[in-house]
This record gives structure tokens, sequence and C-alpha cells, in this order.
């Protein structure tokens, strides 16, 4: 009789903390909203879970990538604009300082404005980024990308690498453009030097339009301005082509990250009716059997008598 009622003991004291077990768990789940609170509980179902994180996580690299390259490239792109602006100005002058009908005073005030422009070209081509990194100088950031030399020469600087983003699994994107792409890769002489040398022709006041000397200069500022505006609007297109790539690639990767969220929701999420429907059944059995263990375990063989 006594290891009957030992075993009895064992039996529902076993139960019991089995289903206060089963409570809690379901207690947690209801708390979280999460039917996955550790692996064993699916682990298809967690495998899933951790896959989409981990896609999720890089989707999101990706887009801050595309979100910093997208920046860097409008900044540049807004610099190169701004020196065909100057540019176009260069143009009208010298087209008008190559004619015959201009006064001496007239060309050394045409030298004047070229002037400004031509430091105005410089220090855009020098321009820096917000963490003061300078934009055209390749992989040189801290470098200032076009000086003088000791002649008085304008040089470039820098290098010509470029640097490569990541956008996706499988894509990378050049993340600069260089001043030796734009300014010293065209076949005529570059255009910073070329000014400088035309703006001392305008201002030799022994020389004038119909000079062998000064007609020289001024085609080659002419060729060297053609020259240079084919390069810079060619570097302007390539970053819009890339710009417009770029918004494609985030717009599908906001899908694939709102994709991965749902899987992540549908897979792990939890059907709350239903943990609440089994909270109450348990917790009404337990209930239940805690009563009907009290009144067993009072029972004896007086009761009887």
């Amino acid at each position: 009789m006594r290891v009957a009622m030992q075993n009895m003991y064992s039996s529902n004291v076993s139960s019991m903390q089995k289903s206060l077990a089963e409570l809690a768990h379901l207690d947690e789940e209801m708390s979280t909203s999460k039917r996955l609170l550790k692996p064993s509980d699916d682990p298809i179902g967690t495998v899933k879970v951790l896959s989409s994180q981990r896609n999720m996580a890089a989707t999101n690299q990706y887009i801050k990538n595309i979100d910093a390259l997208t920046t860097s490239l409008s900044r540049s792109e807004t610099y190169l604009t701004g020196m065909v602006n100057l540019q176009n100005r260069m143009r009208e002058i010298t087209l008008s300082a190559n004619s015959g009908s201009l006064s001496e005073q007239d060309r050394s005030a045409y030298a004047a404005e070229l002037a400004e422009l031509l430091d105005s070209t410089v220090d855009m081509a020098n321009a820096r980024d917000d963490a003061g990194n300078y934009i055209f100088s390749g992989n040189k950031t801290t470098t200032v990308a076009i000086v003088k030399d000791a002649s008085g020469k304008y040089i470039f600087q820098g290098d010509d690498k470029h640097r490569r983003v990541q956008t996706s699994a499988s894509s990378w994107l050049t993340a600069n453009v260089t001043a030796k792409d734009f300014i010293f890769s065209n076949k005529s002489q570059d255009l910073l030097n070329q000014t400088a040398e035309y703006i001392k022709v305008l201002n030799n006041k022994k020389l004038a339009p119909g000079d062998a000397a000064f007609n020289k200069v001024g085609t080659a500022m002419i060729n060297t301005l053609n020259d240079s505006l084919n390069s810079f609007n060619a570097a302007i297109t390539d970053i819009g082509g890339k710009q417009n790539s770029l918004s494609l690639a985030k717009t599908s990767h906001q899908e694939m990250v709102l994709f991965n969220k749902k899987v992540i929701g549908d897979t792990e999420s939890l059907d709350y009716p239903t943990a609440s429907s089994q909270f109450q059944m348990k917790q009404t059995a337990l209930q239940v059997s805690q009563k009907c263990f009290v009144k067993i375990a009072q029972l004896t063989l007086f009761n009887l008598l």
C-alpha cells in the first residue's frame, strides 16, 4: 500500500509539473507573440528564420552601401557640372577674344576673368567631402588632387585608382571619378595648363588675333575646350547611368527586405487566439488535477472504517 501511494504521489506531482511547464511556455509565447522561443520548438522553422535574418542583414548592408555611393556620386556630379558651366563661359570668352574686333583692354579684361574661372576650376577639382577627403584624388584621398609644380605648371598628384563598392551579392560599382579622368586624359593639352597659356597670350601686348603665335594658342584653347567638355560630359553621363542602376537596385533590395520580414513573421509569429485557448484549457485541467490530488491525498484506510 505504501509503494502504491508513493507511486500515485510521484505520478501526480510529475503530471502537474509538466502541466505547469507547458503553461509557462504558453505564457512566454503569448508575452513575446512568438511561437519559436528556442530551436527545438521548430528546427525547420528556426533554420528558415535564421536564413531570412542573414539575407536581410546582407541586403540592409547593400542598401547602406547604395545610399553612401549615391551621395558620393551626386556630390561628384555637382562639382563636375559646375566645372562644365565654367568651361562654357571659357568658350564664350575664347571665341570673343580670338576675334580681331577686341581692343587690348578688352583682351586684358577677358584674361582676368579667365584667371578667375581657372582658379574656380582648380578649387572644384580639389573639392573635399564631408569627411575632409579629396573627392577627385583617386585612392589618395588625403592628398590634394591638383597643385602647381616648381615651374608653375599644374600637375595631378593623386592616383588613377577607382574604389569599388558592393551593391548586391554579385554586383560592384565604381565609387569615384579622378581628376585624371576628366582633366588630364585629353589628346590635346589639359584644360588647366592650356588656359594658363592662353591667359599669358591675352596679356601679351605684343600679340593680337591674326598673329601666328596668338592664333596658334587660340586654336589650341578651342581644341582643348572641345576635348575637355567631352571628357567632363562622359564622366557626368557615366554617373547618371550609375545613379539609375543604384535606384533600381535599392528598390529591389527594399522589396527583398520586406519579403524576408514576412517570412520571419509568418514562421515565428504566434497564433494568439489558439495559444490563448490552449492556455485556458491547460490551466483549467491543472486546477482540476490539483483539486483531485488534494482529495486523494487526504484518503486513508480509516475513512473506510
